[in-house]
């Protein structure tokens, strides 16, 4: 046996929903054919706020925001600013705990890693760009066949030559994400309906299933498959929206209700809710402590509206997943088509985020290969995505990442 390695792969945006239409289609044929050398996660959950930069930290150090703190952005009442997280990632990732225990450890355009550890110019921890930019999956796929194939690659000014790939390689691909937000994004144009941004989508999906089995057929002709672990995955989904904005409704009913309610740039001296939204959800912040009967009663109004799918408050969002606690008092998740956007969506047009608790957003895409993977064709346990490296590491690595509360999973790796 030779000494163990993973190659993480994040596919920005991937929502389950496009592997289920590329099926449909019979255009999934490299995803099913990789299956052979482990499993699909059919079962697995993206988390709250399921934007960028939380998820991504999230997956790479198995935790939620309480740990990272980065839950996108927040309402500071003293302040009476809104403060964004950034790349703001408080918990030990993957990347810094192998490279405890004396891993290489390189990313290519993940940038939850740029100097979290990784650096240009590093060899130990080296962090990889394209040389040309903007970049796209073809050239980052370029650069992650090169390490397989043992071919130097700059990392900054320096020259990264590697016999072998390091112990542990991260890879950043935001085609689909790009895609999915529909707007113009390379050779593609905005689309007027999500239906010709699928279609986008879909070719996009099949380039990246070729660069993937043509990266899997480098590590197993260069003979190190054997000891070498692959999870490709995403961060969350996506979900289109459209029409008219359900934010000047949900503010009417509160202040109608007596709930003085007002976004973070209308609040006065007597604003009791500051109501904050993204794309699509809509959080809302207390100005002051709020009595159980007040709560209550705010629930009731933000469950009335039809266009509401499920209203979250503090206590269930920090139960059931972790919650930073300067999250809101509610979360307010409308159903598939609705929106809290300051704007509405013009006729004859079509938007997507995915700061959704919708399907779309929340059921996301994971393969597990490699060849330590003990388990052949699906996973249909239920699994979150700060389960994935936490259990990967201590199956293969026998490392815990210090902040971790993802579960580890049995029987995901032959020997356990």
């Amino acid at each position: 046996m030779g000494r163990k390695k993973l190659v993480y792969i994040n596919i920005d945006g991937f929502s389950y929903s496009y592997l289920e239409r590329l099926r449909s289609h019979g255009r999934a044929g490299g995803f099913e054919r990789l299956q052979h050398d482990g499993f699909l996660f059919t079962a697995l959950r993206s988390g709250l706020v399921s934007i960028t930069c939380p998820m991504q930290g999230a997956i790479l150090c198995g935790a939620w925001s309480d740990r990272t703190h980065n839950f996108f952005e927040h309402y500071d009442i003293r302040s009476g600013r809104v403060v964004r997280h950034g790349r703001t990632c408080d918990a030990q990732n993957a990347a810094e705990a192998l490279l405890a225990q004396g891993a290489t450890v390189a990313s290519i355009h993940q940038f939850m890693l740029e100097h979290r550890p990784c650096e240009e110019g590093s060899e130990q921890c080296a962090y990889i760009r394209c040389e040309k930019e903007p970049s796209d999956s073809r050239d980052r796929f370029a650069l992650l066949k090169d390490l397989a194939r043992g071919t130097p690659v700059h990392t900054g000014d320096t020259l990264l030559r590697c016999a072998t790939m390091p112990d542990f390689t991260a890879l950043y691909i935001d085609d689909i994400d790009g895609l999915g937000h529909n707007m113009d994004y390379g050779p593609y144009p905005r689309r007027a309906t999500w239906e010709e941004r699928l279609c986008d989508i879909e070719e996009r999906l099949e380039l990246i299933q070729q660069e993937l089995e043509a990266f899997i057929a480098i590590c197993k002709q260069r003979g190190f498959f054997e000891d070498l672990t692959v999870l490709v995955t995403t961060d969350h989904g996506m979900t289109p929206f459209w029409g008219k904005s359900c934010l000047p409704d949900i503010l009417t009913r509160l202040n109608g209700a007596g709930f003085s309610t007002a976004t973070p740039e209308n609040r006065t001296r007597d604003t009791q809710l500051v109501a904050l939204g993204h794309d699509i959800e809509l959080s809302l912040y207390a100005v002051a402590p709020l009595t159980e009967e007040q709560m209550q009663r705010i629930r009731r109004i933000c469950e009335a509206p039809a266009y509401i799918q499920f209203v979250f408050d503090r206590a269930e969002m920090q139960r059931r997943y972790g919650f930073d606690p300067r999250g809101p008092e509610f979360l307010l998740c409308p159903v598939r088509g609705g929106h809290f956007c300051g704007r509405d969506v013009p006729v004859g047009a079509c938007a997507a985020s995915h700061d959704s608790f919708d399907e779309t957003s929340q059921h996301i895409f994971g393969l597990l290969l490699g060849g330590s993977v003990a388990q052949r064709g699906t996973w249909d346990a239920p699994t979150s995505a700060i389960d994935l490296l936490p259990t990967i590491l201590a199956g293969q690595f026998g490392v815990t990442m210090r902040d971790s509360t993802g579960t580890l999973h049995d029987g995901w790796f032959a020997g356990e």
